[in-house]
């Protein structure tokens, strides 16, 4: 996937509550620089933030899973790291499916609850981020904020620290029947959003 200078692509973050349109200023290799066509200062982002990006290349739709390099408020821009990405036309269910959503985690039964965010998720585990140092193999319960609300059990199983956060890889352990369909339920209403919202780009050009 090739994202070129004057494409249009979207962008969402955790503190905003819809896909953004913006135009792609520069890009090399996997960095690239956005200018957001809405105002950016409805966006609270900070560096090491995940962004997920939505592009098109070939009439193939795609979700790259991004890191926050920096942002000019002056400017109304963003540089992003490209980290991964997936295409909405693969039928299978995402190995990895980027994603950028506020969660709550909580240990056992303490009601103390502890920021994170989910950058990517699966059927089968989740990667968070989160200022707090959790132990490796530590189970935590999350409430995750999306449009449908999903709470589920996971437990650490790889813990890396960047100059921003903790990166936590997490193995999703179900206790209820229906929460692997209520996410599934959420995938596909992901995929379909971006879809919807690149194809609107093409009609209004």
């Amino acid at each position: 996937m090739e994202i070129r200078v004057g494409d249009l692509v979207s962008i969402r973050h955790f503190s905003g509550t819809k896909l953004f349109k913006s135009l792609v200023l520069q890009s090399n290799n996997n960095v690239i620089q956005l200018k957001l066509i809405e105002d950016i200062a409805l966006l609270n982002c900070s560096k090491g933030d995940p962004i997920v990006l939505g592009s098109e290349s070939e009439n193939d739709v795609y979700i790259s899973s991004c890191t926050t390099l920096s942002m000019d408020k002056q400017q109304n821009t963003l540089e992003l790291k490209v980290d991964n990405y997936e295409t909405t036309s693969n039928k299978r269910v995402f190995v990895r499916f980027p994603v950028s959503l506020y969660a709550e985690a909580r240990i056992g039964q303490s009601q103390k609850k502890y920021l994170a965010i989910v950058k990517n998720i699966s059927f089968n585990g989740m990667m968070i981020h989160s200022k707090e140092d959790f132990p490796l193999y530590q189970e935590l319960k999350f409430d995750i904020r999306a449009d449908i609300p999903i709470h589920l059990k996971a437990m650490i199983i790889r813990k890396v620290k960047d100059e921003y956060n903790y990166e936590y890889g997490l193995k999703i352990n179900y206790t209820d029947v229906h929460t692997p369909n209520l996410l599934k339920k959420y995938l596909i209403l992901l995929k379909k959003e971006q879809e919807d919202f690149i194809k609107k780009f093409k009609e209004d050009q």
